[in-house]
């Protein structure tokens, strides 16, 4: 069963929040209104390929350590927590919002869930979705 619409293989699902989806921000705040800490949906672009789903998940001002990636019941949540100052210096100036991100994504069961890979480069989320065999593209031989 291959299909080369990706919605039918990774649909973006709902974080479970009431983040707003339209215009730039794409923010909600979570906390107490004392302390109310801004969540960004992440910006990202969706490759496929017969074999595999790539997917490059925008956080800049988040490190690897602070990349949290789980799979429950087909569902691949992101959060990605961002340091607002590093340590031992002072923020005397800021121009870029301070947020951390969380997405989920709802996987099928055409992705080899025990071999998904992800790593960190620059500010970018890159995720490796390889499909299971049964559903990777091959072509039938017809005999005689």
């Amino acid at each position: 069963m291959s299909n080369n619409n990706f919605e039918t293989k990774v649909n973006v699902a709902s974080n479970g929040n009431n983040a707003n989806r339209g215009g730039n921000d794409r923010c909600h705040c979570e906390g107490k209104n004392t302390e109310r800490k801004r969540v960004v949906i992440p910006r990202a672009d969706i490759y496929q390929c017969d074999d595999q789903v790539f997917l490059e998940v925008d956080m800049p001002g988040v490190s690897k350590e602070n990349v949290d990636i789980q799979l429950e019941n087909n569902v691949m949540t992101i959060t990605g927590k961002v340091t607002p100052t590093p340590e031992g210096w002072t923020l005397v100036h800021s121009e870029s919002a301070l947020c951390d991100y969380k997405r989920s994504y709802e996987l099928s069961t055409d992705v080899d869930f025990e071999h998904i890979t992800a790593k960190m480069e620059a500010g970018v989320l890159k995720i490796t979705l390889p499909k299971v065999q049964a559903a990777k593209a091959r072509k039938i031989a017809v005999c005689a």
